[in-house]
């Protein structure tokens, strides 16, 4: 997964490695999975890490050929690294980090506190980085203790999209997506095709795909699953709590058991012509704006749409869409070689050209307050304006802003498969929660006594 969706990419070894990174030094290296391009003479090279590959590494490439000619003076290196999180950390642990970096808004808290990387206030002498051009989400997400930590590469949000086709053959009307959690079990249920075995051969949806989030489901509730103020995990809530029913009613609607088998075959072929969504085989699926740049490439004919994710009936504010919130960000690593030179690059990658051209080229909205026109009338994605409202949203969701996030989604992913699997919801959120506000407890204490270390000395 190369889409800022990234929490299950990481590794549970990051932590691990964290600790060792002081000590380790070159332990790991970047995959050179597209050619180096070396700087001209007289140039100063900027080695910049990524983890996109494919077309998304190369929508970025284009970006830094833009940058690397539009002067004379700097040149940056794209390199591909795969398990970025844990070896972005070894290298600055070790002595030697890259210039840039690009990680997740989830990686902000962590490096931040672990003084990995630079904030942003350090260079205002080379031009203020302006938070008020962004999206209030996104600003917030950039700077969650109020400091600017990141700049953005590319947003994204989540959305419902739909296979048209599918709706129209089940006589459903193409042009009204399920709009309430209600609404949506039932046209799941219509669009749902079985063979004579009763094997699953067309699903309408499954919350169990694609099986990258398994924490999004309060959103549809109105429902937090964490409380930045008080640092406490609420995912124990009476919403959280009927999410997971829903979740659970849904399964059961169609069969755990017969889902889960269907969505085992995907395992591997998530954004290629196998994909349940681009295949045809699942007629609605949660998923974010890139999905368009694969449709595109593996399925031009396919006729979709998406729409903000349904609600449960009966909140406040319906019209206002809900969806999680997310972004690609690029930040520059304490003890950089090159960091005035490095914030410089970061600078020309937030101007709204450059953010439109790259967000056009990921299918994806753009992070900004403004757009321009152009931007929206020769965008790929069909759908980029109910993505783009979504993240513009007061009522969108952003992941909880921690250092233990990681543990946050492989405990709810346990969790989740539990709930789906009959367990009872409301004795399998409180065990979470629990288990999860012990490790925001130990991480705060961590913190304090650090804070404490650093103050003594």
């Amino acid at each position: 997964m190369q889409h800022g969706a990234g929490p299950w990419e990481v590794s549970r070894r990051a932590a691990m490695l964290a600790a060792l990174g002081a000590g380790v030094g070159y332990v790991f290296w970047p995959d050179h999975t597209r050619a180096a391009r070396r700087a001209p003479r007289g140039r100063i090279e900027l080695t910049y890490w990524e983890k996109w590959t494919g077309p998304e590494g190369a929508a970025l490439q284009q970006i830094v050929d833009w940058f690397n000619q539009s002067q004379d003076r700097l040149w940056v290196r794209l390199l591909s690294v795969s398990d970025i999180t844990s070896k972005a950390m070894v290298a600055i642990g070790g002595g030697d980090p890259p210039d840039l970096v690009g990680l997740f808004t989830f990686s902000i808290p962590v490096y931040s506190a672990a003084r990995a990387i630079m904030p942003l206030t350090e260079f205002a002498h080379l031009g203020a980085f302006e938070l008020d051009r962004y999206a209030p989400g996104i600003a917030a997400l950039l700077a969650p203790d109020g400091m600017p930590w990141a700049g953005v590469n590319t947003c994204y949000t989540l959305g419902l999209y739909y296979n048209r086709r599918l709706f129209l053959q089940a006589g459903l009307d193409p042009d009204a997506p399920p709009r309430t959690t209600e609404q949506l079990l039932d046209v799941a249920e219509a669009l749902t095709l079985r063979d004579a075995a009763g094997r699953i051969t067309q699903l309408g949806f499954g919350a169990i795909l694609p099986p990258w989030w398994p924490y999004i489901w309060p959103m549809l509730f109105d429902a937090p699953i964490f409380d930045k103020l008080a640092n406490r995990c609420t995912i124990a809530s009476p919403g959280c709590v009927a999410a997971y029913e829903w979740v659970q009613q849904s399964a059961a609607r169609l069969g755990p058991a017969a889902v889960r088998a269907f969505a085992q075959d995907f395992g591997r072929s998530m954004h290629g012509p196998g994909d349940p969504f681009i295949s045809q085989r699942t007629a609605m699926i949660v998923q974010g704006p890139w999905v368009a740049n694969f449709i595109r490439q593996y399925s031009p004919d396919l006729d979709f749409f998406a729409a903000p994710v349904p609600l449960a009936p009966g909140l406040p504010e319906p019209d206002r869409p809900r969806g999680l919130l997310e972004a690609d960000v690029i930040m520059i690593p304490r003890g950089c070689p090159h960091p005035e030179e490095a914030y410089q690059f970061l600078q020309f990658t937030q101007r709204q050209d450059v953010q439109e051209k790259l967000c056009s080229l990921h299918c994806k909205p753009s992070p900004l307050r403004e757009v321009s026109e152009q931007f929206r009338r020769t965008h790929p994605n069909p759908a980029v304006d109910v993505f783009d409202a979504i993240a513009k949203s007061p009522r969108v969701s952003v992941l909880p802003q921690t250092s233990v996030w990681e543990r946050f989604a492989d405990e709810t992913t346990s969790a989740f498969d539990a709930v789906w699997d009959g367990a009872d919801v409301s004795a399998t959120l409180h065990d979470l929660e629990s288990r999860l506000q012990r490790q925001l407890d130990r991480a705060a204490d961590i913190r304090r006594r650090r804070d404490a270390a650093r103050g003594a000395g």
